[in-house]
């Protein structure tokens, strides 16, 4: 089926996946992509699991949830560093979300995507909004809170709260490592040492402001301090997840090349601490194991943000996954991630909530366009996550396939995906027919984008819907009776609007 099939032997880290240079050796359910061939020529990667251990103890299987984030607010600031970078609020700010209109987003999405978790991070709820006043995050932000609440963390509290009616659990996006000269906090932590220096003990400004030693804030006591001032200020350790955004393991600094900013990355953090880069990691691992008793897990922005070896199991969730290494070495169920990119979209990818809503002129188009991202891109992952990787098969001009166990194949092309299970096709062309296996495996979700008329799927082995089944068109305002559909074996004959999503279920 593939015309070429060239292998590649690769080593990371301490994983080895090492492929054997023989074409005619190869596995024939490796080789056999069903329904799906590329031309020309390709590199077969096969999937080696590596050892693994959990350092932490995950209160969420991240494979089977959907995490997003909703952008509250944006503190906006004046591009005099560099004539691109932040050091301090500049007073103005863009709301885009209130509170109450992030719970109405939740609502929509919650009717979208029925009975699935979902966790929601929230970007901008302090102080004048995203990247306002770190390392400080102890006050809400006037800008988003509802009108009869004084203190907008009364607002952010209700809205952790009632999300929990609709299958979501609300938490913080926070950041860590960035320390703007505005923040409340900055004079205290230059008494006390703790931002990072050059050897010539002049402090170090990053991308986004000056940056914390992460090793001597936790041997100073400081971001423990942090850490429990925000747990007793909002209900983290109840949602049990929180987001470090720009957990970076070295210093993002800037420098001007032929009139430009271009980013350079630096370690240790911190020379004149005399900490070295890896007790820079071992500071992030002792931040994670304290949230980890508390309750807490932490996800990070992105697999490149990775503490100690990879198959170390620190991160249950990345916002970006686009690490070869984790998709190749580790299962869903052990390392995931939110956007995809490149021939890893073979594998999985997630509809960004975050961009969704901040870019859509109203919250009713916001809801079509989540709508459809979720059809094509969650709701297959969600899927895929059931079953074990075993190959990605990569072609020319980004085209790729992913191989599964059990007769499931992926087609990658100009960043969509079909599917097909034991050579039905299951996606293909902004058709979709995937079981739900969140709700059980009695229930299939259908969408199209364009529409079409009595189109006939096959139900994948090990779902089962029968002539009893029922029909419901999702959508973020509710369901109602969906009737345009038949059952006949192991077939589903059924029509769809353009843009319909319907449930099918026992």
């Amino acid at each position: 089926m593939v015309s070429i099939v060239r292998f590649i032997g690769f080593s990371f880290l301490s994983l080895s996946l090492t492929i054997a240079a023989c074409c005619c050796s190869v596995n024939k359910d490796v080789k056999d992509a069903d329904v799906f061939k590329l031309e020309g020529t390709t590199d077969t990667l096969l999937f080696k699991q590596a050892p693994f251990q959990w350092r932490v103890t995950p209160r969420y299987d991240y494979s089977k949830v959907y995490v997003t984030k909703l952008f509250l607010c944006q503190s906006e600031y004046d591009k005099e560093y560099l004539g691109a970078y932040k050091m301090r609020d500049n007073g103005s700010q863009t709301v885009y979300m209130t509170c109450e209109q992030a719970l109405e987003a939740i609502k929509g999405m919650d009717a979208l995507t029925p009975g699935l978790q979902k966790i929601v991070y929230l970007v901008g709820w302090q102080y004048n909004g995203h990247d306002s006043k770190y390392p400080a995050f102890f006050e809400g932000n006037m800008g988003i809170k509802r009108e009869d609440d004084e203190d907008p963390l009364d607002s952010v509290r209700w809205l952790m709260e009632e999300a929990r009616n609709y299958n979501t659990a609300v938490s913080l996006h926070i950041n860590l490592f960035d320390a703007f000269d505005d923040s409340p906090l900055f004079e205290k932590y230059v008494k006390e040492d703790v931002l990072a220096r050059d050897k010539d003990g002049k402090y170090i400004l990053g991308d986004w402001a000056y940056k914390v030693s992460y090793a001597a804030e936790w041997e100073k006591g400081l971001v423990q301090e942090r850490l429990d001032s925000l747990c007793a200020l909002l209900p983290v350790q109840k949602a049990g997840t929180i987001h470090i955004d720009a957990f970076h393991n070295a210093v993002p600094r800037p420098r001007m090349v032929d009139g430009r900013p271009v980013i350079r990355m630096e370690s240790p953090i911190s020379p004149w601490h005399g900490h070295t880069a890896e007790q820079d990691k071992e500071a992030k691992a002792k931040i994670v194991g304290y949230l980890d008793s508390k309750g807490i897990d932490v996800t990070t922005e992105g697999a490149d943000m990775y503490i100690g070896d990879l198959s170390d199991g620190w991160f249950p969730m990345y916002w970006h996954f686009s690490s070869r290494e984790h998709a190749l070495s580790l299962s869903a169920s052990q390392a995931c991630g939110g956007d995809t990119g490149g021939q890893l979209r073979a594998f999985c990818n997630n509809v960004n909530g975050e961009e969704v809503f901040r870019r859509a002129p109203d919250l009713s188009e916001a809801f079509e366009r989540f709508k459809e991202g979720f059809c094509k891109t969650t709701l297959i992952t969600l899927y895929l996550n059931n079953f074990s990787r075993k190959a990605l098969i990569r072609g020319e001009g980004g085209k790729a396939i992913g191989v599964f166990e059990n007769g499931l194949r992926t087609y990658l092309e100009d960043g969509e995906v079909d599917v097909a299970k034991d050579g039905n096709m299951l996606a293909e062309n902004g058709n979709i027919f995937m079981p739900a296996l969140w709700i059980g495996n009695s229930s299939v979700i259908a969408f199209s984008e364009k529409g079409y008329s009595e189109m006939t799927w096959t139900v994948p082995s090990g779902v089962k819907i029968s002539r009893r089944a029922k029909g419901w068109t999702l959508e973020a305002s509710g369901r109602r009776e969906f009737k345009d559909f038949k059952v006949k074996g192991d077939k589903v004959t059924l029509s769809l609007s353009p843009g319909e999503m319907v449930l099918i279920t026992d």
